[in-house]
């Protein structure tokens, strides 16, 4: 029951905050001098792993990244079409440049030598 709390407290605040709290972190950003390009890609990545989250029930993995597991590893005809779509959308190949990023972070693939 926690968990229900939770993700209601997590949605409400996030729906509710996310228009006060982008501009004020591209004021911060400008003020600063800092990267917008860096913020807006690590506010993307954050919404696609919660994308993923609420997909997959799959937490701290891209909807693209776990969408190319489920396609390949585990041969799942639904995620075979969405690979599609996402890779036509995004460019090629994008959904398994993702899996490939997240398993070299995670070290999931070891080196035959190791």
């Amino acid at each position: 029951m926690k968990w229900v709390v939770l993700f209601i407290v997590a949605f409400v605040l996030a729906t509710l905050l996310t228009p006060v709290v982008v501009p004020l972190n591209v004021m911060r950003h400008l003020w600063r001098g800092t990267s917008l390009g860096r913020y807006f890609k690590t506010a993307a990545i954050g919404f696609d792993q919660a994308g993923g989250s609420i997909l997959y029930s799959q937490e701290d993995y891209t909807i693209s990244s776990y969408t190319y597991y489920l396609a390949i590893y585990k041969g799942n005809r639904q995620a075979q079409w969405f690979l599609r779509f996402i890779d036509f959308v995004f460019g090629e190949n994008h959904c398994k440049n993702s899996f490939e990023n997240e398993a070299a972070k995670r070290n999931i693939f070891r080196k035959e030598t190791e």
